[in-house]
């Protein structure tokens, strides 16, 4: 009966790894993340208006692009008004 409750007790022990391993997975592809493409985007945008003291609007979808169209197969036109239809 003690062995029977000690293999109990790792199978639990396992069970309660593997389900924290998977949230923490999980949470890091939820929210971290997209987390650093917000910086990437707003480091973007800064060295984009360092370069010439200015940031235009077509600079900004630039940025936009970069860092959130190019991961979904997002075409550029849908950050610049164009529709995106290919």
């Amino acid at each position: 009966m003690k062995i029977l409750s000690n293999s109990m007790n790792i199978h639990r022990t396992l069970c309660i790894i593997g389900a924290v391993s998977a949230m923490a997975v999980f949470l890091t592809s939820t929210v971290v993340t997209p987390t650093f493409a917000i910086k990437n985007f707003f480091n973007c945008m800064t060295d984009r208006a360092n370069e010439h003291g200015k940031l235009t609007l077509d600079e900004v979808h630039t940025c936009l692009h970069k860092e959130y169209g190019v991961y979904r197969n997002i075409p550029y036109d849908v950050f610049t008004g164009g529709g995106g239809a290919s």
